[in-house]
């Protein structure tokens, strides 16, 4: 797993620009889909998309779909974006079941 980890960062490292992106619309999407209220912190959308961005990545590699993705490289782009959401989903959701109301 710690092999996997590293593979995900070094991959986001390698797409920092993309990944930061992708931070930002995920985390947004994310936080939005999980928590309706009006008022919500920006940098909490990045954090939350950050660790989606992450956990989405990781996914990818350790369900060994990387491969197939990569048969598609057209489309790669959009799986890089959908796992994010995902895993921004994910993370927004215990972060919304963990905080005060």
């Amino acid at each position: 797993m710690k092999e996997i980890a590293q593979a995900a960062l070094q991959y986001i490292q390698e797409n920092l620009l993309v990944s930061l992106v992708f931070a930002v619309i995920a985390g947004f999407a994310g936080m939005k889909t999980v928590s309706l209220a009006k008022k919500t912190n920006p940098a909490l959308f990045f954090i939350v998309g950050a660790l989606g961005v992450f956990l989405g990545q990781f996914a990818i590699l350790y369900l060994g779909i990387k491969g197939i993705i990569d048969q598609v490289s057209e489309f790669r782009l959009f799986f890089d974006l959908l796992a994010a959401y995902i895993g921004s989903f994910i993370v927004a959701s215990l972060v919304n079941f963990f905080s005060p109301h």
